[in-house]
């Protein structure tokens, strides 16, 4: 037989149920519960990391991490660039222009920002999202524009159509003039598949300062960061070694509660669904109890046959433990499937309902992220066993208090 005999009464208990159908339909109700809420908080925890991954990767790839602007421009841009990029933390510099205008063509309109920069310089920040070809072009073309796919599919714009941009102009006195109008070729698109692509558009850096009325100079200059989240300490220190009359942003300002929401919105779905894991242990209770029940005249004939406390315990204590274990991994394993292919399934119900479930009109990206850590996996498999054995430990000391003599007594 079997040794040990408490270990084999268990396992014969977690197999062949109670004998009861509704102790047995119970028993199934708790290990389904375990294991949806444990393949829940797989995915949902993977989807969570997904976003942190994307904040990091895409979206604070397509946002300067730190801009430092002067008012009057940027002069000698080129020897404060050199001096910069030297600074800890800093991976590379480079002078920008900055303005808002609308794009128009055959009757349609598009508000949009319009970045401009120096193409040789540009592969640290949007190397991403823009390939070397199309920065190749914007370099040798000062009439050219490059503007994210979603902007050109609203206005029915493909590469080398002609597109009228209108810019705001403001006299010496302060007063508005009439918009500046410029007509740009249409060099190519670009994807960020974020917030930028519904305003972004690139120009050269000298066509830009010229709208924006800077007499050639950058606006500003553009900083990436090697530790984004020691981006404003850095904008502080780059102050100290640039001319007076600099100040800075950095994405924290602009994104810096997007990253928070992010954060927070894991934390309270994650505890929602650690709750339901708990609702699915509290089954495993009341399937324990109701199997102490059920299985009191055999409790009261091992403790005549010399059972002790602790093996009646461990009977039970065993049963649970399988449950728990069963329904864990197997929830881990559909988490697991899940958390790989969550993106794929997204992709295949926007196919099937003809829209997408997520804008970047709306949202910060416009599909579902997932990034799987085996730590999460760990620690949910973790807290899901804990939690079990401790349902487990109530109805096994309940069944170890049975007395067999007022059991016994009528059957």
């Amino acid at each position: 037989m079997f040794r040990p005999l408490t270990v084999f009464i268990g396992l014969r208990n977690f197999t062949s149920g109670a004998g009861n159908r509704m102790v047995s339909f119970i028993s199934l109700l708790a290990i389904l519960g375990l294991v949806m809420g444990v393949a829940l908080l797989v995915v949902v925890m993977s989807v969570m990391n997904g976003f942190d991954r994307e904040m990091e990767s895409r979206i604070l790839a397509a946002v300067p991490h730190i801009r430092l602007f002067n008012e009057h421009g940027v002069q000698q841009s080129d020897k404060l660039r050199d001096t910069l990029v030297q600074q800890p933390n800093v991976r590379a510099v480079m002078p920008f222009t900055r303005l808002e205008g609308m794009l128009t063509h055959r009757g349609k309109t598009r508000p949009v920002e319009v970045m401009g920069l120096e193409p040789s310089l540009a592969d640290p920040f949007m190397g991403v999202f823009v390939s070397p070809d199309l920065m190749g072009q914007l370099a040798v073309n000062s009439n050219g524009l490059l503007m994210a796919g979603e902007i050109a599919k609203k206005l029915s714009l493909s590469a080398g159509d002609r597109v009228t941009l209108l810019v705001p102009a403001s006299g010496g006195n302060g007063l508005q003039q009439a918009p500046k109008v410029s007509t740009f070729t249409l060099l190519g698109t670009f994807d960020t598949r974020t917030a930028a692509d519904q305003s972004l558009v690139l120009a050269k850096l000298e066509t830009a300062s010229r709208l924006a009325g800077h007499m050639g100079l950058a606006q500003g200059l553009q900083v990436r960061v090697v530790d984004v989240f020691e981006a404003r300490q850095t904008g502080y220190a780059l102050l100290q070694v640039l001319p007076s009359g600099y100040r800075f942003s950095d994405w924290i300002q602009t994104h810096g509660n997007l990253y928070q929401a992010i954060k927070m919105s894991r934390n309270l779905v994650s505890l929602l669904v650690f709750l339901i894991i708990a609702i699915a242990v509290f089954n495993v209770i009341s399937m324990l109890m109701m199997t102490v029940i059920d299985k009191r005249a055999e409790i009261a004939i091992l403790k005549t046959q010399g059972f002790v406390r602790h093996e009646i315990v461990a009977i039970f204590l065993t049963q649970g433990a399988l449950i728990g274990l069963f329904g864990t991994l197997l929830g881990v394993l559909l988490g697991v499937v899940g958390a790989l292919n969550v993106t794929t399934v997204a992709r295949w119900l926007e196919s099937l309902m003809g829209r997408p479930l997520l804008s970047s009109e709306i949202y910060p990206l416009d599909y579902l992220p997932s990034a799987l850590l085996w730590n999460d996996v760990g620690i949910i498999v973790a807290v899901a066993l804990v939690l079990n054995f401790l349902a487990t430990l109530y109805p096994a000391i309940r069944a170890a208090n049975t007395r067999p003599a007022d059991v016994l007594r009528y059957e």
